[in-house]
């Protein structure tokens, strides 16, 4: 039977300590596995790999924490394109789970290191961030749905805002100064990027008998702020945070989560560029709020879902800075609606915002 649900765990022992002590544990949790030792003279290396159930590695992983022998082995979670048996099927799973209402997802150690490896390099992030806020300008001058679509996919927007999730909630105060990072020089260089090429198309030579713009974005639906967006945004969180934390395809939630940014960001581009303050003063905030109410989303559902640091010390401190964090999110999220809502009114009764 071929599963997805499933990961092979190998832990490299350096010495026979570690192997005796290892192999007990699988043995007293009846797992099968499969041990391969040095063959060369003076050593005690070994390799032992098992396959688990996906929501089972945290519970092993914890029984091997607690050898405190973690100076004498490595070990690897990997992701298997597939397992073809029977043996993992049968019966109840009689391993503690990280869940929530019946939620099964992978252990902590994966988490992290999912949401670390969609932080990419930053130079790659910059220059994918900047095409992608040209694209999205150029779609918003030429009003076109699938130049838009566009700028959403290639937009790397998902990895700084789940790992800013992730490290909230699990107390990772590095990968939580990266990602935030991340998203601030991002912001910047999309701003520029996407100011700097609608002045090219208005005061170049390059676009001729290009359409009237101040009458495109009084029609355009992305200068015409709603509060629902907020719902869209939560929307996007939630689902990022459940689809990074099981085996959960990322790519459409990216999509999902740089709609929500990269068309408002087209349009304060042509804004700045036409002078039209009411379209980036709803941009600006449309930006923002969507930002900010996926992160809150997020850090919500992960909590809830059980990813939360393992001691109680630790998970004290990590749900202070959280509650912290939180309040900061909703108290901006609620001003940042305020000022939609005010904007959208404008909108509908035909009176400017500035």
């Amino acid at each position: 039977m071929a599963r997805e649900d499933l990961r092979v765990v190998r832990v490299l022992t350096l010495t026979d300590n570690a192997r005796h002590r290892v192999t007990e544990v699988l043995e007293e949790n009846e797992l099968d596995y499969v041990l391969t030792e040095e063959v060369d003279a003076g050593t005690e290396t070994a390799a032992i790999e098992f396959p688990l159930p996906t929501q089972t590695v945290e519970h092993i992983q914890t029984k091997l924490r607690e050898l405190d022998i973690d100076d004498e082995l490595y070990t690897v979670v990997i992701e298997p394109e597939a397992v073809v048996s029977d043996r993992l099927g049968r019966g109840e799973n009689p391993y503690h789970e990280v869940k929530g209402l019946g939620y099964q997802g992978v252990a902590r150690g994966e988490l992290v290191s999912k949401a670390s490896n969609m932080v990419p390099d930053q130079v790659i992030y910059l220059l994918m961030t900047a095409i992608s806020a040209i694209v999205a300008t150029a779609g918003v001058l030429l009003n076109s749905l699938p130049v838009l679509v566009g700028a959403m996919v290639i937009a790397p927007l998902i990895g700084p805002v789940m790992a800013t999730s992730v490290a909230t909630v699990l107390d990772a105060p590095r990968l939580y100064t990266k990602s935030v990072r991340y998203q601030l020089t991002g912001a910047v260089v999309a701003l520029i990027s996407a100011v700097g090429f609608a002045f090219l198309v208005r005061y170049s030579s390059i676009v001729s008998d290009f359409p009237e713009v101040r009458t495109l974005l009084e029609v355009s639906s992305h200068t015409a702020p709603n509060f629902l967006l907020i719902v869209v945004a939560l929307g996007a969180g939630f689902a990022g945070a459940l689809s990074l934390s099981t085996s959960g395809t990322m790519d459409l939630v990216g999509v999902m989560i740089a709609a929500a940014v990269m068309p408002p960001i087209g349009v304060i581009g042509v804004g700045v560029a036409w002078a039209r303050p009411a379209a980036i003063v709803g941009e600006v905030a449309v930006v923002l709020v969507n930002i900010l109410s996926m992160t809150l989303a997020s850090i919500i559902s992960l909590w809830y879902l059980g990813y939360h640091p393992e001691s109680m010390a630790d998970m004290r401190r990590a749900r202070s800075m959280m509650l912290r964090r939180l309040a900061v999110l909703c108290a901006a999220v609620v001003a940042l609606a305020l000022v939609l809502a005010q904007v959208e009114m404008g909108n509908v009764q035909g009176v400017p915002v500035i």
